[in-house]
């Protein structure tokens, strides 16, 4: 096993971009939340990007509930969730306040650490007609959508991360958190080898980003059922690359989850 590890920048440039990201992340602290969230708790009433994420109101609407997904310039704005039951299937047919919805709620399976520390934090949400819930995903494997939207912000009591989206592909719809062992290197590498090695004629793979990404990263992938495909599910990957509050650590296990003892 290795010592403990913090994510990597890219390069110097890459640096001082983050720098100023974070600065404003500093400034505004967890300041931020959309519409969805109104519907059911009375935050402020400004607009999106100027709202504030309660969440000492939000828990208490739904305990369930640990974190906020924001990308800008598109529809995701939402509250994050995880069943406290265990129950993954849960949220894809409930809201994030526990009513039942076709559309689901954006949820996390039980199997992910609520605190975003590791290897690989897989979100999972619906792609409605309306254009809700992460129907937008679909979006980024259009290659002048894909270049021009870059960043995912998550929000938690106390904390926000930013997220650089470097890649996005359409691959078969399995659980990914059932296909790669992420408590493992080998596999964390076995899923870095999918987004970079495998041939596919829908990926994109940002400029400057190919074979950047290491185990000893921390990504979020999130994903969503093709809409024209349900055989196939569309995933966007972002690698961390701002932790507000520096908090976002792992051990790397680097011995063969197959060796007997």
């Amino acid at each position: 096993m290795s010592g403990k590890c913090r994510y990597n920048y890219i390069d110097r440039c890459a640096r001082l971009i983050f720098a100023v990201l974070l600065a404003s992340a500093l400034a505004t602290g967890c300041q931020k939340a959309g519409p969805a969230a109104k519907e059911a708790v009375v935050l402020r009433d400004e607009s999106a990007a100027d709202s504030h994420v309660d969440f000492d109101a939000l828990t208490k609407a739904n305990s369930d509930i640990f974190a906020w997904i924001y990308v800008p310039d598109t529809g995701i704005d939402y509250p994050v969730v995880q069943d406290r039951d265990g129950d993954d299937s849960f949220y894809r047919t409930h809201n994030y306040l526990r009513q039942e919805d076709p559309d689901g709620a954006i949820y996390t399976e039980a199997a992910n650490l609520k605190d975003m520390c590791d290897f690989n934090e897989v979100l999972h949400g619906s792609s409605p007609e309306d254009g809700t819930q992460f129907a937008d995903l679909q979006k980024f494997l259009d290659k002048t959508y894909f270049d021009s939207h870059e960043y995912i912000h998550v929000y938690m009591d106390g904390n926000a991360l930013i997220y650089y989206v470097f890649a996005a592909y359409s691959r078969p719809d399995t659980r990914l958190l059932e296909m790669y062992d992420f408590t493992y290197a080998s596999g964390c590498q076995a899923f870095l080898d999918e987004i970079y090695k495998e041939k596919s004629m829908n990926k994109l793979v940002r400029s400057g980003w190919e074979e950047a990404v290491e185990v000893d990263n921390f990504l979020i992938t999130l994903t969503t059922q093709n809409a024209d495909d349900p055989s196939r599910q569309t995933v966007v990957v972002g690698c961390l690359v701002g932790d507000v509050r520096g908090v976002i650590d792992r051990v790397v296990d680097y011995s063969n989850p197959d060796e007997e003892w």
